[in-house]
């Protein structure tokens, strides 16, 4: 959206349209088409033909899916089948319109052939060479001076050179001693690493989505012929556009020709001295110099790739979103650079739920949290594709734990299953309700971006000179960078999943900017996210273990706890600041709130907590201030210890389910979980508990405040009484859930 424009004023007037609407009861019982599932759908180009065009609609309907996306697949050989984006592609393209129409379904565009987009279906890299992401590469030679070096330089685009002395970490950009095919240079007396980085293609087929020229050539061979073939029905008929899977793994290292160049125009230094920090550490200055680099990296691909995309959506009515690949690791420098940012300017955040059952559990609540920080009412799931095994059962607890981590909109892959149109029906009842307002959370986990960008490092290089006829290492990081490298004394996706799985509580990670240029402290000592819909109101920060921070995130922590804000640490402070020279800052902002310091006396008082029933025995540190703040800092995470420090901080809880600590089950052993939402919305509180366990719940669960409430049944449609009890403050409902179920408390 557009502030200041008329679509603006129209979009704000439409979307409080449609808040007024969303607690009626008959749209509950039969969601319309914006809410079902939209289905995952393929155009098999090697036989298509308008008899399976019109049959596979004519399915969908049935089903009752609200809509589909056609991704193009089948890979016909030269000169069979239907060509990628030629008149033929786009007549078929047509008929599932129009038969989207007869049959009252809508449409989403997808972007590219299939997975992932930036490929234009090999076109890209046959048409424009150019243009297609490209890796960073490293040469280097260790070396004993004062000497003369002769470092080749393979063949590629030559970005600069950088020697390093390995015992005192000077650095100093040789760049302009490349001569032809070697950087040649004299280095003086020490011990001294020479390196020279360059950029080389044949990696990858995708689009450089770091580079603006190049994505406006990408946006010119796709979104744009979709537009001249069908921009009439933009905003109408086709409302979304999805993206599939880019990463800046595909290249290996992906690195853009113009960084050094566009960095310098930002910040007003060149970065070409830091190079040597994305492999080595390179002293005190590590931190800051990957986090610059990285930061940037991630700023391009951000802002060449998804605000690009979204601008020119926006200006053609349509919703842009998409998901990206691996969202599950710890590490996302090496993939997207940011998972939470990298969603700032993407209307439609969305998330990939593939392979099997719990695989993506972290993830969401890294995505949904996106949503929320961004201020974006919509999220989405791309769900169910490749599933092993997948029946009714493990489609219903994949949809409500969804939900229940913050998604409100599902893009099915289209398997057919006996309870499938009763599916789309329970999910666009989920929709219905849980789109747009305000979420509630108590606790806000800071996202420690700064700290995995310190610890990611590249490897590999290319070592010189070689024996009498040794071939050069083949550098193959895909699979590292994959998985984001190696994560070392990481635990905010353990938290994360201890407090919503394990204390049933929910909470929201905070994005470091957004704590320092969103969010405020109020005369209640809490913690406001001031965004125009979502506004959160956090009673308790969570700092996760991490050795880096910025300076400017550092200090907001120190004012919410000096004005009596609850503050919780794990595993490690951080020392290090992500900006350059201000690591004293980061150091001397920690102290004042933990009380912990190694360069000072202990300020904090040091207790121990037992866990008498497992014979558990914690020690933990724990500060106050005279405006009644707290810092506790906890050396370990564990569920019990983590439930025992909020009970010091957190005596009330928005919603407190009355069950025990339930234990932790991750990936292919995860079999499902009692969790919950609460949102407000239109002044109406909606509470949406889903169990996806196998064990039935018959619990009480206590919600803050005086409440009168109704139950929504999401499997039926219908409405009931919903019996409470009012006391001190607190209203006690009393939810009863079959194994695999799940239901609304709706505020009356």
């Amino acid at each position: 959206m557009r502030h200041g424009s008329i679509a603006a004023v129209v979009a704000l007037l439409a979307a409080a349209a449609v808040q007024a609407q969303e607690f009626d009861p008959k749209i509950f019982q039969s969601p319309p088409a914006q809410y079902r599932g939209h289905a995952m759908w393929n155009f098999n180009l090697a036989a298509l033909n308008e008899k399976d065009v019109i049959a596979g609609i004519d399915e969908m309907a049935r089903l009752n899916y609200g809509g589909f996306f056609i991704e193009a697949g089948g890979r016909p050989q030269p000169g069979q089948g239907v060509a990628f984006l030629s008149d033929e592609y786009f007549r078929y393209y047509r008929l599932a319109i129009e038969e989207a129409k007869k049959q009252g379904l809508e449409m989403i565009l997808y972007d590219d052939y299939a997975f992932p987009t930036g490929t234009v279906g090999g076109q890209m890299l046959a048409q424009h060479p150019e243009y297609v992401a490209k890796s960073l590469d490293m040469a280097e030679k260790d070396v004993a001076g004062p000497a003369a070096v002769d470092l080749p330089i393979p063949q590629g685009i030559y970005i600069g050179a950088v020697r390093m002395n390995r015992d005192t970490f000077e650095l100093v950009d040789i760049s302009d001693k490349k001569v032809q095919d070697s950087v040649k240079c004299l280095v003086p007396k020490g011990n001294w690493k020479v390196m020279a980085f360059y950029l080389v293609g044949g990696k990858a087929r995708v689009v450089d989505y770091l580079d603006e020229k190049a994505m406006s050539v990408f946006i010119s061979m796709t979104y744009e012929k979709y537009q001249q073939n069908f921009g009439s029905e933009f905003g109408k008929l086709i409302k979304q556009t999805f993206y599939d899977e880019p990463s800046m793994h595909h290249a290996d290292r992906m690195w853009t020709q113009g960084f050094n160049a566009g960095f310098e125009k930002r910040y007003g230094y060149s970065p070409m001295k830091y190079y040597p920090a994305l492999w080595y550490d390179i002293g005190s200055q590590t931190a800051a110099a990957r986090n610059a680099l990285w930061g940037f990296r991630a700023q391009l691909f951000a802002e060449n790739f998804i605000q690009r995309l979204d601008d020119w959506c926006a200006a053609h009515h349509l919703e842009f979103g998409g998901h990206l690949d691996q969202e599950e690791p710890l590490n996302p420098t090496p993939l997207n650079g940011d998972l939470m940012k990298v969603f700032e300017h993407q209307t439609l955040p969305t998330v990939d739920d593939i392979w099997w059952y719990g695989r993506s559990n972290p993830s969401y609540k890294i995505v949904t949290s996106a949503a929320f920080n961004f201020d974006h009412p919509i999220c989405r799931a791309e769900t169910y594709a490749a599933y092993r095994g997948l029946t009714d059962k493990i489609a219903f607890q994949v949809a409500m734990d969804q939900y229940a981590m913050g998604i409100n909109f599902q893009i099915p892959a289209r398997t057919v299953q006996p309870k499938r149109p009763e599916l789309n029906d329970y999910v666009g009842r989920l929709s219905y309700l849980l789109e747009h307002g305000r979420h509630v959370s108590d606790i806000a986990v800071l996202y420690p971006i700064a700290a995995l960008r310190t610890q990611y490092r590249q490897v590999g290089g290319v070592q010189f000179p070689l024996a009498n006829g040794e071939q050069p290492p083949q550098i193959m990081e895909t699979a590292y960078a994959r998985e984001g490298g190696f994560a070392y004394g990481i635990d905010y996706q353990d938290i994360g999943e201890a407090l919503f799985r394990g204390l049933r509580v929910d909470y929201t990670y905070l994005h470091p900017d957004v704590l320092v240029d969103k969010c405020t402290v109020d005369a209640n000592h809490k913690l406001i996210l001031n965004n125009r819909e979502n506004r959160e109101e956090y009673q308790v920060l969570i700092l996760p273990a991490g050795d880096t921070l910025s300076a400017s995130a550092a200090a907001k922590i120190r004012e919410f706890y000096d004005k009596g804000g609850m503050v919780i640490a794990t595993g490690k402070l951080p020392t290090h600041s992500a900006e350059f020279g201000k690591d004293k800052d980061v150091q001397q902002a920690m102290a004042d709130v933990f009380g912990v310091s190694p360069d000072a006396p202990l300020k904090a008082d040091v207790k121990r907590a037992q866990d008498r029933q497992n014979f558990y025995v914690f020690w933990y540190y724990i500060k106050k201030n005279q405006a009644g703040g707290q810092a506790i800092f906890l050396p370990v995470v564990h569920p019990w210890l983590l439930d025992f420090a909020l009970k010091l901080v957190l005596p009330q809880r928005d919603v407190d389910i009355q069950q025990p600590i339930a234990p932790l089950r991750r990936g292919n052993e995860y079999d499902g979980a009692l969790t919950y939402i609460h949102k407000v919305k239109d002044g109406r509180d909606i509470y949406f508990f889903a169990n996806s366990s196998p064990q039935a719940v018959d619990t009480k669960v206590v919600l803050r405040g005086v409440k009168s409430l109704q139950i929504w049944n999401p499997h039926t449609g219908r409405q009931e009484a919903a019996e409470s009890t009012a006391a001190s403050g607190s209203t006690t409902v009393h939810p009863v859930l079959p194994s695999v179920s799940s239901l609304f408390f709706i505020g009356q």
